[in-house]
């Protein structure tokens, strides 16, 4: 006979309800039986089963058998135990060190302010020279326009020269 508790959380779970899966839900009231501590931990393994599997969006009693059966093989035969498993296979899961070395946690990409963008603006057009950043700005982007212009020319001097595109010296003995 299926405890009512255990019906109560297959039905809220949204699983489907048929003679098999009560049939199933037997089953694994009976395994849960036999290697729990007493009978109330058996049926609170056999929720948590049912409400971890909901959890990860299963649909079927067979999800529920495999993580009874998963805890079972482990030796979790109480709700804490099996809470204990749990959070060690979690951090089992999440790798602490690469190397030998501790892992450091990426922070969060910053996206700047406009305000702050203005600042540094400002900073880089004083550092080559400028008053206004407009200005600075027209300015870096006329030597762009005039460097890409000529890369041509300086790419062929650079080997005329013995230079490499790099700007390394090339080795002329042979």
């Amino acid at each position: 006979m299926i405890n009512k508790n255990i019906v109560i959380q297959w039905q809220q779970a949204n699983m489907p309800e048929n003679s098999l899966a009560y049939q199933d839900l037997e089953e694994m009231q009976e395994l849960a039986l036999h290697n729990a501590e007493s009978e109330q931990e058996a049926v609170k393994l056999v929720m948590l089963a049912i409400r971890s599997a909901a959890k990860n969006g299963a649909t079927s009693t067979l999800s529920v058998q495999r993580r009874l059966e998963k805890w079972i093989n482990a030796g979790a035969t109480t709700a804490a135990k099996v809470g204990d498993y749990e959070k060690q296979s979690q951090q089992l899961q999440q790798p602490r060190s690469r190397f030998g070395q501790p892992l450091r946690n990426e922070s969060a990409i910053e996206k700047f302010t406009p305000e702050q963008i203005a600042e540094q603006s400002k900073r880089l057009a004083k550092e080559d020279g400028f008053d206004d950043p407009e200005e600075w700005a027209k300015a870096t982007m006329a030597k762009f326009r005039e460097l890409r212009a000529t890369r041509a020319e300086r790419m062929a001097d650079k080997s005329n020269r013995g230079l490499t595109s790099s700007g390394k010296r090339v080795v002329t003995r042979f």
